[in-house]
């Protein structure tokens, strides 16, 4: 399954996107913490301290101040 998520943020591309992808400033909005800067191929830790939950995420795509896609699955885990 896909999932494709928009909103519209009034901020510019670039402070959105290190929103994003900087460890120091993801959990100010979104995620309590992320483990790591997200760039392509990497996997990540999301935590949500609030719920007592965390997830891991590899990066599938990233191209500075316009996206970034990943994926909820597990590492190595078949999906098919």
């Amino acid at each position: 399954m896909m999932n494709l998520t928009k909103i519209k943020i009034r901020k510019p591309a670039h402070e959105v996107f290190e929103a994003f992808v900087d460890p120091a400033k993801i959990g100010n909005f979104w995620f309590s913490s992320s483990s790591a800067r997200w760039e392509q191929g990497k996997t990540i830790t999301l935590r949500y301290d609030e719920y007592a939950a965390q997830v891991d995420i590899k990066v599938l795509d990233v191209e500075a101040d316009k996206k970034s896609f990943s994926s909820g699955e597990r590492p190595g885990k078949n999906t098919s």
